[in-house]
């Protein structure tokens, strides 16, 4: 594990030296965690292109279908994304969910640009759209409706952006959707099924690396959970 190690605390060196030793780059952690995804999610881009060029896999996935790739484009890390989509990576659905979330537009732009699924549902039926209305970046939010994102589409709980943004007292965010063509409906408070778009909870022991890409499991969620894919 000191692989694991190394590239999670961006130990270049350590990483060079044992890749020189012949350690295997695709061992993995409980959760399923490669080098280059530990690397990824910290950040570490020396490191990233490292265990790549020296043959790392770069399609892995942790239990929960974390990829390297998500975990750039959490961090909204353009250079990143570039280098691994330039590699072979594809973009997978999540991406955009992962950049959306967490603000980045730059990163957004371009995973849309390059052929991300605008409107693609995760586990519970949040889209991009949904998780940026819920924490109110609204640079996100007009750029995903200009570029054409559905803001019809429902959650699990048959919650749609523009109900997601007034339950989190996004009234800008409201606004804008109610603009281009959502309708500014309520319904009856019931137990919900999928939990909050954002408060990310699945990440939290972040030296285990577990990921939320998913959101845990198909149980019955609370509404409120933290998350940190």
């Amino acid at each position: 594990m000191e692989l694991l190690l190394a590239a999670k605390t961006g130990d270049l060196t350590h990483v060079q030296e044992l890749i020189d030793e012949g350690v295997d780059l695709n061992q993995v952690n409980t959760s399923g965690a490669t080098a280059l995804i530990l690397a990824a999610e910290k950040n570490h881009f020396e490191i990233v292109q490292l265990l790549v060029e020296s043959g790392a896999d770069l399609n892995v996935q942790t239990k929960l279908g974390g990829t390297a790739l998500n975990r750039a484009a959490e961090n909204g890390s353009l250079p990143m994304l570039q280098y691994l989509v330039d590699k072979g990576t594809p973009i997978g659905p999540l991406a955009l969910i992962q950049a959306a979330r967490n603000g980045h537009l730059e990163a957004v732009k371009w995973l849309v640009e390059h052929g991300a699924d605008i409107d693609y549902q995760q586990r519970w039926g949040h889209t991009a759209l949904m998780v940026a209305a819920k924490v109110g970046d609204l640079d996100v939010v007009n750029y995903l409706i200009e570029k054409g994102a559905n803001v019809y589409l429902r959650d699990r709980n048959g919650d749609t952006a523009i109900m997601i943004a007034n339950d989190n007292d996004q009234a800008d965010v409201a606004l804008v959707l109610r603009r281009a063509g959502a309708k500014n409906e309520t319904k009856p408070k019931k137990a919900k099924v999928a939990p909050a778009p954002v408060d990310d909870d699945d990440d939290e022991d972040v030296d285990d690396s577990a990921d939320v890409d998913e959101l845990i499991s198909d149980d019955p969620a609370p509404d409120d959970i933290s998350l940190d894919d």
